[in-house]
């Protein structure tokens, strides 16, 4: 699967863009790596590099969320928290059992493109109104 960013992940928010295409380009890297059978170790840094970026693009957002008083920061927070609960959670397990990294890839991704679609964008047309 070739994955590149798409404007259907654009939500017209400079930084959060930023952030984004640095997000998704981690994912890529992760496929890529997968792809091309890179050792465990060095695809569990990447995860763990993943969640990392993951908690600072969250903060970031949420920083932004609480700056222009959005009202549903509560409910989109934890959906942040629940995500970075799931991706450390899908890293032990990578460690420890025998959990396929394109699995986890697939997870990555259809969380990123659901999320970015869907929560992000509420966030972005709440922005633009205010």
């Amino acid at each position: 699967m070739t994955l590149m960013w798409d404007t259907r992940y654009e939500l017209g928010h400079d930084r959060i863009d930023a952030e984004h295409r640095i997000f998704l380009g981690l994912i890529v890297d992760f496929g890529q790596l997968a792809s091309s059978g890179a050792p465990r170790e060095k695809l569990s840094r990447t995860l763990a590099e993943i969640s990392k970026y993951g908690a600072f693009h969250f903060l970031s957002e949420e920083n932004v969320m609480l700056d222009c008083h959005y009202p549903d920061v509560v409910h989109h927070a934890q959906l942040h928290r629940d995500l970075l609960a799931e991706v450390d959670d899908r890293l032990h397990r990578f460690i420890t059992e025998p959990l396929p990294a394109e699995q986890v890839f697939e997870f990555l991704f259809e969380w990123f493109a659901l999320h970015t679609t869907s929560e992000d964008k509420k966030l972005v047309a709440y922005l633009r109104a205010a």
